[in-house]
């Protein structure tokens, strides 16, 4: 069971500032889990979330290193532009993050361009990840006086269409960092003709493709440029950095593969005495009952929560 509690950070104008969702209530060594957590990342359309906390309980105490253990693992995911292929997701700290482009051998008619054109394609194998910004399907229509708007003060730009094809600007902070020549309307177009492609280095990582833009044509009707774009995908250039034995709380990581975080509370010891709130990692904190009696036939009740900041 979780609970979302509405905390009493009140503005003057009745605002909450902040609500607790907490985990189920436990007396003994317990593991928590997004079916029993909801600050956890899930997806429930694709059954995608596979973070847990577990804790071991000894003398009062979750004795450090392995009092708290933390693990995540990465999943494949379909890109919402199913053409696109997969990409492995993966929940952190209660946010979902991209953890990789993958190969999925089961899609052979998959073109996979972004995995394809990525040099370094695995981003927890370079032990970070990349906030997950825009990963859309939906139709829109852009011109060469309404480019598109993308996250981070990114904008592609349509400059104008000619002969030899449709010239697209990207700039970040009006500063041009990429342009190409695209061909989206030929006849025969290819995936690679109908996409746009950024790729940079991001932190540990060598030439990652972070924007996609697909485009379903683009045409020139009466001295106007129109394009319409029906896939749209963009990650972060500024990666979180997952190394080991970096520090999150109480909490630091233990270990990184090429799919899994696991963490635990080395030099950390928590003390479970009652009317506790102690924070644990990130936004997650764990708390303790402000009980009368703590003995083996009533020990303490304590469970974790994600304080999320809120205007509601």
């Amino acid at each position: 069971m979780c609970f979302i509690i509405l905390m009493a950070a009140l503005s003057m104008t009745g605002q909450i500032h902040a609500k607790e969702i907490r985990g189920q209530v436990a007396n003994g060594d317990f593991e928590w889990s997004a079916q029993n957590f909801a600050g956890f990342y899930y997806d429930i359309d694709r059954n995608l979330g596979t973070e847990k906390i577990s804790t071991t309980i000894a003398d009062g105490k979750l004795y450090e290193p392995n009092g708290v253990v933390y693990s995540t693992t990465s999943q494949m995911n379909d890109f919402e532009f199913e053409d696109w292929g997969s990409y492995n997701i993966i929940g952190f700290m209660g946010e979902r993050y991209f953890a990789g482009y993958v190969n999925n051998e089961y899609m052979e008619d998959w073109d996979e361009l972004l995995f394809k054109e990525s040099v370094d394609e695995n981003s927890l194998s370079d032990e970070q990840l990349q906030t997950i910004l825009m990963d859309s399907d939906a139709q829109m229509t852009i011109t060469a006086s309404q480019p598109l708007e993308l996250a981070e003060n990114y904008v592609l730009a349509i400059k104008y269409i000619d002969s030899s094809g449709m010239f697209v600007e990207l700039t970040k902070n009006g500063e041009v960092v990429d342009s190409k020549v695209m061909m989206p309307s030929k006849d025969g177009a290819t995936m690679a003709d109908k996409t746009y492609l950024y790729k940079r280095d991001a932190g540990e990582q060598k030439g990652l493709v972070i924007i996609a833009v697909h485009f379903k044509n683009a045409v020139t009707i009466q001295n106007q440029t129109v394009a319409t774009v029906d896939g749209l995908w963009q990650i972060s250039d500024t990666p979180t950095p997952v190394k080991i034995d970096t520090e999150f709380g109480k909490m630091r990581i233990a270990s990184v593969s090429a799919d899994t975080i696991v963490m635990d509370n080395k030099d950390n010891s928590i003390a479970l005495s009652k009317n506790k709130d102690t924070e644990l990692l990130g936004d997650i904190r764990i708390k303790t009952a402000d009980q009368d009696v703590i003995d083996d036939e009533y020990p303490i009740r304590y469970y974790i929560y994600l304080d999320e900041k809120c205007e509601c």
